[in-house]
């Protein structure tokens, strides 16, 4: 209600209502809420919650990406690449 009444788009409205809906599917094409819900099922991965959460190539967001990318390998590239970024900032900063 509030995104709403601030005047978010409704594809932006729905994002809280779907989020943790894991078996949620937007349609043929990816969407904002699929990333959301790819990105929190994927935040849970290695935590005691996420031993009780599908396996995150079940759901349907996950079928939506090109080429299958969100594995353990890439996501251990993007937080090398984000730890040399935030590395460099600081020393820039600092």
């Amino acid at each position: 209600m509030v995104l709403h009444t601030l005047g978010f788009t409704e594809e932006l409205t729905q994002i809280p209502h779907f989020a943790e809906d894991w078996y949620y599917d937007s349609g043929d094409k990816l969407t904002i809420v699929d990333i959301v819900i790819l990105a929190k099922l994927h935040s849970y991965i290695g935590t005691s919650t996420g031993k009780n959460l599908p396996h995150i190539n079940s759901i349907p967001a996950y079928a939506k990406l090109k080429d299958g990318k969100l594995t353990p390998d890439f996501s251990f590239n993007v937080l090398r690449l984000a730890h040399k970024r935030i590395s460099a900032a600081m020393n820039i900063l600092g």
